[in-house]
């Protein structure tokens, strides 16, 4: 009898050892997974994030081709807006096509040259059955701009104001931002992708820069005007 315990006593000591080793190798096994997925997602980066945030600050923003439009749009929009808080206040119910066609006859979104203006791009596609493309002439103007910073991390060009001029889309202003990949370590996973040891989600950095095209360069407002 006091033999056979002897050997339990023996067996468990010797399970458990086995069981710490099995955990602690599972543990490094682990950390080595996820200091090779940090190297390698750092070695994949272009920039470091505070190289990101910075060229974000310098460039990120608004860029004004043609301010004269700018301004005939944001007035005429804003004639819109009060037209729509006006028909609320008067009336208890729901804004219909009928509403919109008269409110389009007596504020309609048309320029001074003629051309109607577009603020989605998904309107434009819509009714000029055209994707929403940002010229090449365009992208041109913004690289010459930035320069050489534009290599270190192309950014994304959105166009906000624009028009159909019968060929091709006209901008009138464009957003600038960058967008970052966040990454996330830890055990993630469901049933339909399985288990996987980091998760990414995409953001976006931008800056409050207003760039002016004068004399065919962008000047950058003075915020203290």
């Amino acid at each position: 009898m006091t033999s056979l315990c002897k050997i339990l006593r023996f067996l468990i000591i010797y399970f458990k050892n086995l069981f710490m080793k099995f955990t602690a190798f599972i543990l490094l096994l682990l950390t080595s997974i996820f200091l090779i997925a940090c190297s390698a997602n750092q070695a994949n980066k272009k920039i470091s994030n505070s190289e990101l945030e910075n060229l974000a600050k310098q460039y990120g923003g608004v860029y004004i081709f043609n301010q004269k439009f700018v301004d005939e749009i944001e007035r005429r929009e804003k004639e819109r807006s009060d037209y729509m808080d006006d028909f609320f206040k008067n009336n208890k119910r729901n804004f219909k096509r009928a509403d919109l066609e008269i409110m389009d006859q007596k504020f309609p979104q048309t320029l001074s040259n003629g051309k109607r203006y577009y603020t989605r791009w998904i309107d434009y596609e819509r009714d000029t059955d055209k994707k929403a493309e940002v010229p090449e002439s365009y992208t041109n103007k913004i690289k010459e701009f930035i320069g050489d910073d534009f290599l270190k991390e192309e950014p994304r060009i959105y166009p906000k104001y624009m028009y159909f001029d019968g060929k091709e889309m006209r901008i009138i202003k464009i957003y600038l931002s960058y967008t970052h990949i966040e990454t996330k370590y830890g055990l993630f996973g469901d049933e339909g992708r399985g288990v996987s040891f980091t998760k990414e989600s995409f953001g976006t950095k931008s800056g409050d820069n207003i760039f002016y095209l004068t004399n065919n360069k962008f000047i950058k407002a003075n915020k203290d005007k």
